[in-house]
């Protein structure tokens, strides 16, 4: 087997590698997603609007920091973890007001 086979080998192991790591990110954003269908629920229940932007400040800044410490770019992580905030509003506003029909 020559150099470039090695090579080859071992850039198909990391991304089946990467492949499992996707698959756990995948996993873990559907239980979290249905923890979100699980607060709407409640927050309907009780008349509680959606949005909290103190709770979204505080998991945002804690998230700041672990990334930081995980040697993430902040910025990156705000980004991934606003566009869930977002997905998560989505998903309580439609439990709490019924499916958006209009299109």
């Amino acid at each position: 087997m020559g150099t470039m086979e090695l090579e080859e080998d071992k850039i198909k192991k990391i991304r089946r590698h990467i492949d499992r790591v996707d698959t756990v990110i995948i996993t873990a954003l559907a239980e979290r997603m249905s923890l979100v269908e699980d607060i709407g629920r409640y927050k309907k229940k009780h008349d509680i609007p959606v949005f909290d932007e103190e709770r979204e400040i505080q998991i945002m800044n804690a998230l700041k920091k672990i990334s930081k410490a995980q040697g993430l770019d902040e910025e990156f992580v705000e980004e991934v973890f606003l566009s869930i905030f977002n997905e998560a509003k989505r998903i309580q506003n439609e439990i709490i007001n019924g499916p958006n029909t209009a299109e």
